[in-house]
């Protein structure tokens, strides 16, 4: 079904922008891309990684200066000292992924901190106090104001941040992939809350990949590829399947089948007893074992927080273990540094791809063989083969879709969505063995998704064990044979595939509920 094409009832509007571009480097982010938002309407946000989408709304909150084009507020153009700090005396807040909370402060102070200066603030306490509890139960937020921000949920951090927007006065609120680290309960409260928001006259833009919850909140689509606009059209016109097709440019039949490799008897990984982290704080992996064969997908779900990093990261070497054991087919690489762990089979897709995964100077050639440098065919004698590392490079961008003008482009001018594939087909690249993936993923639009689902499953099928740390549920439930739930660092369930249920992990990831 083709996208239908009827604008958008025309009323006053909230926000307008006109041909804005910006560009980074080579890469056109923004080209020439106009967009009105109107009073009181959810907008969602889609497009694959690259299209811009972040971009556009750190133009509009005053982060980035576009290169060209203007932007309306309220019907007035706004100057070239436009800044997050106008942004939000015009009423327009935004919330990133990555949350900008103090852990060590509490909920109250988190929310006062923005706007008013301590010395200030204390004579005023009360009313403060007041102001805040009032807006917090207007909204449907149960919050304790004094408990510490570093001791409560991922949802309520979220909820923390869109009450410090609403008390700072924002109307106008740009949210950027909000549903990446919430449980299924919390994603629907979510969307709850977007419907109150909406009630009481805000607007509001939810950038997000994730078709459903788009059709589920929003009035509006808008789709971003490559940089330019390419409709908006109202969700009740229009079919998840037909904006998927608009998004990546040919028909989109849905979910991509995928059929699991038949896993062998053996273990290739082995897990005993591991513990991370120190003696005065909560450990941060408190006891866990577990084990995966060749040719198996285990899934691994849990909040973020809860010591899912911290155990990939022990697996590969990255943390010392306290206690425990760590076998690889039956060697024990315990106390193996992380280049003989790498030697013998097992590879790494990290959490963080800027901290671990990447060197944001090296060119994207440089890159995807970072592991293999001193190895044929890449180097001989100490001499890195220059040849051989832009065949590499061709066929990665070819198989992947990296969206760069040349291998010889630096990392750090490719967008996030590139980047995370040149970082995942480097580790699927050399016949692993044991694969340790961590939300491969994440930020990912719909095509680079099933892609790379695809070669998750491909490589099981190889022959390698697979150990999937993500914060999706329909991916776990999708690409595993088996799931396990973390929960303050100790494995709380495990479900086989014939026992998957959303509502039983969420309940299992927030610590409700264990088998």
């Amino acid at each position: 079904m083709p996208i239908n094409l009827n604008p958008i009832s025309d009323t006053a509007v909230a926000v307008q922008m006109e041909g804005i571009c910006k560009s980074f480097g080579p890469v056109k982010a923004l080209d020439s891309v106009s967009l009105t938002v109107e009073p009181g309407e959810i907008r969602a946000l889609v497009g694959e990684n690259g299209a811009g989408k972040t971009t556009l709304m750190t133009v509009l909150y005053g982060m980035l200066r576009p290169d060209r084009g203007q932007l309306r507020i309220a019907g007035r153009e706004v100057g070239r000292d436009w800044s997050p700090k106008r942004a939000m005396s015009a009423g327009i807040g935004m919330i990133h992924q990555h949350f900008s909370l103090v852990p060590n402060h509490t909920v109250l102070e988190n929310v006062l901190m923005p706007q008013l200066r301590w010395t200030r603030l204390r004579p005023e306490w009360a009313r403060h106090r007041k102001t805040v509890q009032g807006l917090s139960e207007q909204y449907g937020f149960a919050l304790p104001l004094d408990g510490q921000v570093g001791a409560i949920s991922v949802g309520q951090q979220q909820q923390v941040e869109i009450l410090k927007m609403l008390y700072q006065g924002a109307s106008f609120l740009i949210m950027d992939e909000p549903t990446a680290v919430l449980t299924p309960q919390q994603t629907d409260a979510l969307l709850a809350l977007l419907g109150r928001l909406r009630a009481q006259g805000h607007t509001v833009v939810l950038i997000t990949h994730k078709l459903a919850e788009a059709f589920a909140a929003a009035d509006n689509i808008t789709v971003l590829r490559r940089g330019k606009l390419i409709t908006t059209v109202p969700c009740e016109h229009t079919t998840p399947q037909a904006v998927a097709g608009a998004m990546v440019e040919r028909d989109w039949s849905g979910d991509v089948d995928l059929r699991l490799p038949e896993r062998e008897t053996s273990w290739r990984l082995e897990v005993k007893d591991l513990v991370v982290g120190e003696d005065h704080r909560q450990l941060e992996v408190d006891g866990v074992s577990l084990a995966i064969g060749p040719r198996e997908i285990v899934g691994v779900a849990g909040v973020a927080g809860n010591g899912q990093t911290e155990l990939a990261e022990a697996l590969v070497g990255l943390r010392i273990a306290r206690a425990g054991t760590v076998v690889l087919a039956g060697q024990d690489l315990s106390a193996w540094s992380i280049a003989r762990r790498l030697q013998s089979g097992l590879r790494y897709i990290p959490e963080n791809r800027h901290l671990n995964g990447m060197v944001a100077d090296l060119t994207l050639a440089e890159n995807l063989i970072l592991d293999r440098s001193e190895s044929p065919p890449f180097s001989a004698r100490g001499v890195l083969n220059r040849r051989a590392m832009g065949r590499a490079a061709a066929e990665t961008i070819a198989d992947y879709d990296v969206r760069t003008p040349s291998p010889d482009v630096p990392m750090s001018h490719l967008s996030g969505g590139n980047q995370q594939r040149v970082v995942v087909a480097r580790a699927l690249a050399s016949r692993p063995r044991v694969v340790i993936a961590c939300q491969p993923t994440r930020g990912l639009d719909i095509s680079a998704t099933a892609y790379i689902r695809k070669r998750l499953v491909q490589c099981a099928s190889e022959g390698a064990a697979i150990l999937l740390f993500s914060s999706e549920i329909e991916e776990l439930i999708q690409l595993c044979h088996r799931m396990l739930v973390m929960y303050r660092g100790r494995v709380v369930g495990e479900l086989d595939a014939s026992n998957f249920d959303t509502a039983i992990i969420g309940l299992m990831m927030s610590g409700q509920v264990a088998s």
